[in-house]
């Protein structure tokens, strides 16, 4: 059971303006309900409790909606990214009060997410007893190097995660989403991570140091999550 997840929120959404310029990204709506909306609803359905919202870009308008979380029937608290660093460090982002010694899931907040999604991952945690599990999609090749790469076995144990591989570092035809279920541990990891040639703390890093040093990792092959678009007209 995953009671804690942790929601990232405060990206400007760059490829996304100008309609970004007034919404923050998780509060662009499809078919009128925010992606935001989406997340939580697949949150609650997965069995968890209790939500960390890491926001910065018109954070205002994302607490305005929000609220306590209530309307999910989850208990909601937020946290401030100062600087757009990186998936890892609005990780790092966190407070440590709010950090419990149990596991964790990660989820992107502009993903068009179907409710059970989320679930799937929980019950892949328990089927095979893993302490990671990601949800991955399969991508056409191009793609993979401005996403990341996934090494797994037949049995879909995850050997390796590159996180915007160079061309000779693809794996698979197989990236992860944001959407994971991650130990407690990933917190010290993260604090090891350099920052990237784009000056980001990469999560990813911290993900493929655990299973290296033997963290069981898992990966469910899901359908790539929708994100949102502009309108046509």
């Amino acid at each position: 059971m995953i009671r804690s997840a942790v929601l990232l929120a405060a990206g400007r959404g760059k490829r996304q303006r100008p309609h970004t310029d007034i919404t923050p990204k998780p509060l662009l709506e499809v078919n009128g309900r925010p992606t935001l909306n989406f997340v939580l609803c697949a949150v609650a359905k997965a069995g968890v409790e209790r939500v960390c919202i890491v926001t910065n870009h018109l954070e205002e308008k994302i607490f305005e909606y929000v609220g306590d979380g209530s309307k999910w029937n989850l208990s909601v608290s937020f946290a401030h990214q100062s600087e757009l660093k990186g998936n890892g460090d609005a990780l790092m982002s966190v407070p440590e009060g709010w950090i419990q010694d149990e596991a964790v899931m990660v989820v992107a907040t502009d993903y068009i997410l179907k409710e059970g999604s989320l679930l799937e991952l929980v019950q892949a945690q328990e089927k095979h007893q893993a302490e990671i599990v990601m949800s991955l999609k399969e991508c056409p090749v191009e793609e993979l190097a401005s996403r990341s790469s996934v090494d797994v076995d037949s049995a879909w144990r995850v050997k390796r995660i590159i996180e915007k591989p160079k061309w000779e570092e693809i794996m698979s035809p197989y990236a992860a989403s944001i959407l994971f279920i991650l130990p407690p541990q990933i917190w010290e990891y993260l604090t090891q991570v350099m920052p990237s040639e784009r000056g980001e703390i990469e999560m990813q890093v911290a993900i493929d140091r655990m299973i290296r040093d033997g963290f069981k990792a898992v990966g469910v092959l899901q359908s790539a999550p929708e994100e949102w678009r502009p309108p046509l007209f």
